[in-house]
């Protein structure tokens, strides 16, 4: 059996992630295209080739050497970030940028056992502005900013 543990799951995982990424292009009908002129399955092609690369080599690599064990799960900081991922996903473009960021970090900052809600509060709510700075008016990208609130 496998020495390191650890680097086996990962890399087990890794490549799984590669091989779906590989999946999802393909039969999405993703147009490759070339180095010269990309299609939009062009990149994540290519990063899903490289976790697949990176993914069998982590694996085969934890037959070689000494690693700790598995630990436990972390279940509370697993399920709240994927909740806040998914919160967002779900809201963005109904409730807007700027909630939506600002739920997720609420979210994500609830998984921490340093979790304070004075440090969390102008965390969030200073990246949900820098993000609507950065995303919707440097950038341009077109997301609600707070529809609602700012009919924006």
């Amino acid at each position: 059996m496998t020495r390191n543990p650890k680097d086996f799951w990962a890399g087990l995982l890794f490549l799984a992630i590669g091989v779906i990424a590989v999946i999802i292009v393909l039969v999405g009908d993703y147009e490759l295209g070339s180095a010269r002129k990309m299609g939009p399955g062009y990149f994540p092609i290519w990063i899903a080739g490289a976790l697949i690369l990176l993914g069998a080599a982590l694996a085969l690599k934890s037959f070689a050497t000494e690693g700790p064990p598995l630990g436990t799960w972390a279940i509370k900081p697993l399920v709240l970030i994927t909740l806040g991922t998914v919160v967002f996903a779900a809201i963005v473009t109904v409730a807007g940028l700027a909630p939506a960021i600002f739920l997720l970090v609420m979210l994500a900052s609830l998984a921490s056992v340093h979790f304070r809600l004075l440090w969390s509060l102008p965390l969030a709510l200073g990246l949900a502005a820098a993000s609507v700075l950065v995303f919707v008016k440097a950038l341009g990208v077109a997301v609600p900013v707070m529809p609602h609130v700012l009919g924006y």
